[in-house]
């Protein structure tokens, strides 16, 4: 009976010891890891733009970023710095030193800025990216950044899982649609608003993977875009500038549950939901309800979500103006369509502001033709309308299209900036303005009770 007890106690003792020491390895790699990256990391305060008050705002927000290449090129969300108009960091020794904005892409949520190093005395660190596809869950990892605009913050925990999707229909912070094209990372260390752009850091000090998502409904949840995302993506924004895909207007689904009803065996094609109005795909004469079989000779498959985006990367990979070969099964028959790859444009256009009449509009582009079910791109969208103005007066909303002003019709974002100068010099009484709504068109005039420096022109 003793010698059991001793055993027993022996064999505590050594549990005792191998777990101490089990966490004096774990501790050291911390600490070696965040030796590693922390040097590299960029506390970033941009002054951003936003117009959906109706109005120029100027807003300074702070975000979070890491230096990844010598000349002082910084990686950091696109909902960070992509509608910055100034961009001050600071780094590792609390030196100021502005950026600059390089480029960016919603569609993953990464953008490139570049550090003014001209006056800057000091040394900069280089992190090292890692390899995302070799990352495991429960893996530990490290989430560096500004959580709450705490700058030089750390928090642990584990990867959660390492094929999260969203939906496209999910928007950044910035108004963009995002998550099409990638899966994300899910983690357990805690990541807030201001950890966004920051790295998310394996125990051998490599950045494997970019904070970008915090939730506000839940603890401990977290989100990163994978490094292999950013490696591409960055590589891409540092050759040309932007990130250049091919979009045909096919929006898929998961297989998995229509198997049965569609006659497809396992893990074998992509089933079409839905086809945008005048896509190259709707030309071709595809539609919803298909299920493509192959790409080019390739057999393609997205029986669960996580497998859409490989599928959408692989259209969007293809050169624009290229044509794209789909084998298609319709009615257990199948059938080949040719497809024209034409270039994914901007996603948003681009903004003015209209002080005298107290509202904001932008350039309709292709991909808000399609987003907001418009017919085409004429006219002007309307991003804001300010509380208090002519506009709010006349009963304009968020997402009308103006489409003529006076007996003028408008093509787009210049015919109308120019109607509007003009108009804000003469003495009218009132201004007359035929817009679409939900498809509907509406009149509207816009009162002349509010005068000052010219009928139209509102301080």
């Amino acid at each position: 009976m003793a010698m059991t007890s001793l055993r027993a106690v022996i064999a505590v003792a050594a549990t005792l010891t191998f777990s101490s020491a089990l966490a004096v390895d774990i501790q050291q790699e911390v600490f070696s890891a965040r030796d590693k990256v922390m040097p590299a990391l960029v506390h970033i305060q941009p002054v951003i733009k936003n117009y959906r008050t109706g109005e120029l705002e100027k807003q300074a927000v702070v975000g979070s970023g890491v230096i990844f290449h010598a000349d002082g090129y910084v990686v950091t969300n696109y909902h960070v710095a992509g509608k910055a108009e100034r961009i001050i960091c600071t780094l590792d020794d609390r030196e100021l030193v502005p950026a600059q904005y390089i480029g960016g892409d919603p569609m993953t949520d990464i953008a490139v800025i570049k550090l003014n190093l001209d006056e800057y005395s000091g040394v900069i660190t280089v992190a090292e990216f890692g390899d995302s596809d070799s990352v495991g869950v429960g893996q530990y990892v490290l989430a560096m950044g500004s959580p709450l605009s705490l700058s030089r913050s750390i928090s642990a925990g584990v990867i959660s899982t390492k094929d999260r999707y969203f939906s496209s229909d999910v928007r950044l912070p910035s108004g963009e649609r995002t998550g099409r094209y990638n899966l994300w990372f899910q983690t357990d260390a805690a990541i807030n608003p201001g950890n966004s752009g920051g790295p998310l850091v394996d125990l051998s000090g490599h950045v494997i993977g970019i904070n970008s998502r915090a939730t506000l409904f839940a603890n401990n949840i977290g989100f990163a875009i994978p490094v292999n995302v950013v490696k591409k993506v960055t590589e891409e924004i540092l050759a040309n500038g932007k990130v250049t895909r091919s979009w045909i207007g096919l929006h898929c689904q998961a297989l998995q549950e229509l198997e049965a009803y569609f006659g497809t065996n396992r893990n074998n094609g992509v089933l079409i939901s839905s086809i945008d109005p005048g896509s190259p795909a709707e030309k071709s004469f595809l539609k919803a309800g298909d299920i493509i079989m192959e790409v080019d000779g390739t057999p393609v498959s997205a029986r669960f979500v996580e497998e859409l985006p490989i599928f959408y990367g692989l259209i969007a990979n293809h050169e624009p103006g290229s044509e794209i070969a789909l084998k298609v099964l319709r009615d257990e028959q199948i059938y080949n369509f040719k497809v024209a790859a034409r270039e994914l444009g901007d996603l948003q256009g681009e903004v003015f502001e209209c002080k005298g009449w107290g509202l904001t509009v932008k350039a309709i582009t292709k991909q808000m033709q399609v987003e907001n079910q418009l017919t085409d791109t004429l006219g002007v969208f309307v991003e804001g309308v300010k509380r208090v103005g002519l506009s709010d007066d006349g009963g304009l909303r968020r997402g009308d299209v103006i489409v003529r002003v006076g007996d003028e019709v408008l093509a787009g974002l210049n015919d109308f900036t120019k109607l509007y100068d003009r108009l804000t010099e003469q003495n009218l009484d009132k201004v007359f303005l035929t817009l679409k709504r939900s498809g509907a068109t509406r009149f509207v005039v816009l009162p002349a009770n509010r005068q000052e420096g010219g009928l139209l022109d509102e301080q």
